[in-house]
């Protein structure tokens, strides 16, 4: 393969070429790849990898630091203008489909124990804001924050960039009316369905009710407190099934404006908080309803690795396309350390045991205060058993072992440390 900056070679199995080469191997392969001479596509694909994964405050202090660790720097002038070319933006959004439709097929699919769920594509989706750029223009006086609408794959834990942010600071249902319902269903066959799992920022009744009918979209979320819907009658579900207890209720309700809905009214074993989901799927037995609500966190905490972790924390550049680029990098840096944890763990056995060991205790002490307050436990809660996000010290390793340039043998007993010792 093309050496990128000395850093790259088959010959060499560094750890650089490990996180970065299942998705540098697909840039050839999109439809809006180029030869660009001066800043080949390969070359800046890998530089916005590397960008999202060191912690530089802006694209000058990234170049200057890291810079000297390659035999090809491009200037800052150049570094920019690529960063904003819409071509190369529709090149990342080619790659992120094609790395997706490939790590799915390798990584495991952590809701493959529902049967029920077998012909459903499952996302959570929410927005995540960081801070303007630099030289970001102002609006009636004042610079906003920059944001981004993502989903998060609950199969398999994929990020993807749905839209950015428009205007001031753009509502999610504003953003997600915008785009279009083969954009939504992700690529999904014709007949597959597909379920988003959003906060009470996406409730709409009429556009969710439009999906469903025309693209086979659903979505859940939770009822707002000022909601004024109308019971229908209770549903039929199996109230002795251990994945339905703490379920009181799953009713058909129907809105202001004749929208039918199903209420699913849920205790939370532990605690003890009742919580009610609105959904337009109807067919799901009503535990699992409020699990996939439950399982919407793992968004959050992905945005909490992009912010405190990757430390991105702030927009790389002015320009809109720049800005879609970022995301869209963030979501492949995510995707390649998702796929790299999990063959760290598959191949290597090197897995951070101190944080399986706390989710394991949290694990118990619910279970304790769930049978102390004489609650039923529900099945779905014992597949949460499993870490939701990589640790800084995954990130700490990475960063040393690239610049390093270390090979991957050298490597892996300093990760077993880290998480061992340290």
């Amino acid at each position: 393969m093309w050496n990128f900056f000395g850093m790259l070679s088959d010959s060499v199995p560094t750890v650089y070429n490990n996180l970065s080469h299942p998705a540098l191997r697909l840039v050839e392969d999109c439809p809006s790849f180029r030869i660009c001479p001066e800043l080949p596509d390969l070359a800046w694909v890998a530089l916005g990898i590397q960008r999202a994964l060191h912690e530089s405050a802006t694209g000058r202090a990234f170049l200057q630091t890291h810079g000297f660790d390659w035999a090809g720097c491009p200037d800052f002038s150049h570094y920019f203008q690529a960063l904003k070319s819409p071509r190369r933006l529709c090149l990342l959004q080619d790659l992120n489909g094609l790395l997706a439709r490939h790590l799915n097929a390798g990584l495991p699919d952590e809701l493959a124990m529902f049967p029920q769920l077998e012909n459903f594509d499952l996302y959570a989706g929410d927005g995540h804001w960081h801070k303007a750029a630099s030289h970001d223009p102002t609006l009636d006086e004042k610079i906003y924050a920059t944001g981004h609408f993502y989903a998060l794959d609950l199969r398999r834990r994929t990020l993807y960039r749905l839209a950015t942010a428009q205007g001031k600071k753009e509502h999610d249902m504003h953003a997600l009316k915008r785009l279009a319902k083969d954009r939504l269903r992700q690529g999904a066959p014709r007949k597959r369905q597909v379920i988003y799992v959003w906060d009470k920022a996406a409730i709409d009744f009429r556009f969710w009710h439009n999906l469903k009918t025309t693209a086979g979209i659903y979505f859940i979320s939770l009822e707002k407190e000022n909601m004024t819907l109308a019971a229908l009658g209770e549903n039929t579900w199996d109230k002795t099934e251990a994945i339905n207890h703490g379920v009181l209720h799953d009713e058909l309700v129907i809105s202001a404006s004749g929208i039918k809905l199903r209420r699913v009214t849920c205790q939370a074993p532990d605690t003890g908080e009742i919580r009610v989901f609105l959904t337009t799927e109807m067919t799901l037995p009503p535990g699992l309803i409020a699990h996939l609500y439950h399982r919407r966190w793992r968004i959050e905490k992905v945005f909490d690795c992009l912010k405190n972790k990757l430390n991105e924390k702030k927009s790389w550049a002015t320009s809109p396309s720049a800005k879609a680029a970022q995301a869209e990098f963030l979501c492949l840096t995510h995707n390649l350390i998702r796929r790299l944890e999990e063959e760290l763990a598959a191949k290597e056995g090197i897995i951070n045991q101190p944080d399986c060991f706390r989710r394991a205790k949290r694990l118990d002490q619910q279970k304790a205060a769930t049978q102390e307050a004489g609650r039923a436990w529900p099945s779905t809660w014992d597949t949460l058993c499993k870490p939701v996000q990589y640790s800084v010290k995954l990130i700490r390793w990475l960063r040393t072992s690239i610049q390093s340039r270390l090979a991957w043998t050298t490597a892996l007993p300093r990760l077993q440390a880290l998480y061992a010792t340290l």
